[in-house]
């Protein structure tokens, strides 16, 4: 869900989760409207099956690796290459924005599928189960909404918890940021495909115009575009929406 709130100073706070954010402003920005409703479109089946990929995924790990625990000294030390537990750390993006006098909060929480770092590099990798295989054939690009929910993992902090109070999170200090993203057969986990690259001045530039226009959206400062894009409104799964195609 998106949630505003004001603060006591007048100032407004804008939270959202890391999915909310990427399914509005990489797929469908009138999304928004209805998450500040609190409206979600009901699962399908192939959510439900990304779900259990991920836990298998998980639990395979867990009976073949086993992962040291990373001292706050290792975090600090570029030399030393460190790994966590896959989807064992919880994500926290922190951004303040100011429009004009009015300064806006704005907090994206998460989790990450896979974090370390390698040779200084701070690296995130996250798997994608999708449904049909085709689409990417012939992709040299990930989805903008792929992109951009590792974007916002490298450029978050970390927590072992899901409280994500600001006092339990850390950095991973790094030279260098880099993202995976891994589209994998939902059955077999095998990779179909993996877009890589390194968080560029571009990237960051792409990550900071969408923050800066969701945040404009949500407080109700711009109007959301539409994608005329009628598959993409059926995928959506928003029946109701009046902006349908």
């Amino acid at each position: 869900m998106i949630e505003i709130k004001q603060a006591p100073d007048g100032n407004f706070v804008v939270k959202s989760s890391v999915s909310d954010f990427c399914a509005c402003m990489g797929y469908c920005e009138i999304k928004i409207k209805h998450y500040l409703k609190g409206i979600k479109p009901p699962e399908t089946q192939i959510t439900i099956d990304g779900v259990k990929s991920h836990e298998k995924e998980e639990v395979y790990e867990k009976e073949h690796f086993t992962f040291e625990p990373v001292t706050p000294e290792a975090l600090g030390d570029l030399t030393k290459d460190i790994e966590f537990a896959r989807e064992g750390l919880f994500t926290r993006f922190l951004r303040e924005l100011w429009f004009e006098d009015e300064r806006v909060s704005f907090l994206l929480y998460g989790r990450a599928d896979k974090v370390m770092r390698s040779n200084g590099t701070l690296i995130v990798e996250d798997s994608k189960f999708p449904a049909t295989k085709h689409k990417y054939q012939n992709k040299f690009e990930p989805f903008d909404n792929q992109k951009l929910q590792t974007l916002l993992y490298l450029n978050s902090s970390f927590s072992e918890t899901s409280s994500l109070e600001e006092d339990e999170c850390f950095e991973v200090c790094c030279e260098k940021k880099a993202w995976i993203i891994n589209i994998k057969d939902k059955v077999t986990l095998e990779s179909i495909k993996i877009f890589q690259g390194y968080q560029t001045r571009e990237a960051e530039d792409f990550l900071n115009e969408k923050i800066h226009r969701f945040a404009l959206l949500a407080l109700g400062k711009a109007e959301p575009e539409h994608h005329n894009n009628s598959k993409k409104c059926r995928s959506c799964r928003f029946e109701e929406c009046e902006d349908y195609l």
